[in-house]
């Protein structure tokens, strides 16, 4: 059972920028899923996280402030604050 807010889009080939509240780079990342309301996301590293981040599109013309949901697996999940 989907106990989803949003429809979600498998994109497996994108890659996204997370930035802290400062704007400076914190790791590139695979996008998984993606909906409106958020994403889960595979960094290409394991370093630690802030709770609220930036989180920029591969064209890197898009941006929108996000909020860390969970950590699993390798794995996180995001939530937009927009």
């Amino acid at each position: 059972m989907e106990n989803r807010g949003a429809k979600r889009w498998r994109a497996h080939l994108r890659m996204v920028k997370l930035f802290d509240a400062s704007q400076r780079f914190l790791v590139e990342c695979r996008v998984l899923d993606l909906s409106l309301t958020g994403a889960r996301l595979k960094p290409e590293t394991d370093r630690p996280l802030p709770l609220e981040l930036t989180y920029c599109d591969g064209d890197e013309r898009n941006f929108a402030a996000a909020s860390l949901v969970w950590i699993r697996k390798g794995e996180i999940g995001i939530r937009f604050t927009d």
